[in-house]
């Protein structure tokens, strides 16, 4: 069974509404930079982490503004930000989406706030089970 395109969530967005591509390459660009690693040092590590034969000319690519055609793929997401120590690459691609990325740092904060707005609800529902039994 189909959906009918006009039922998608997605259709409620403008087209190009969640292009990244610009944001995506300025974020490579930048976290390359940053890292301290030479291009040659990031693609052989690159290579090393994924089991990707990946080579400079390839990460070039990536970053390049003229090589709209060459998208950095999400499969080598996970290893650039290791590599790089950037989360920003991630953070470009989720732009507009409303999805938010927490560094390692901040996952023990929002498993505290987690569990506090649980413990929160289970007391109001259990001052609300006292109140029914008088």
């Amino acid at each position: 069974m189909y959906l009918p395109l006009s039922s998608l969530p997605s259709q409620r967005l403008e087209s190009g509404a969640r292009r990244t591509t610009e944001a995506v390459q300025d974020a490579l660009t930048d976290g390359l930079k940053a890292c301290g690693l030479s291009r040659e040092v990031v693609a052989e590590e690159l290579s090393r982490l994924t089991g990707h034969d990946i080579s400079v000319h390839t990460l070039n690519n990536w970053a390049a503004p003229s090589k709209e055609d060459r998208p950095t793929p999400l499969q080598f997401l996970a290893a650039l930000i290791e590599i790089t120590g950037s989360p920003a690459l991630a953070e470009a691609a989720l732009r507009g989406t409303g999805y938010k990325l927490l560094t390692p740092d901040q996952v023990p904060l929002y498993e505290l706030g987690r569990i506090t707005a649980e413990d929160k609800a289970r007391a109001k529902r259990k001052r609300e089970l006292w109140d029914r039994i008088g």
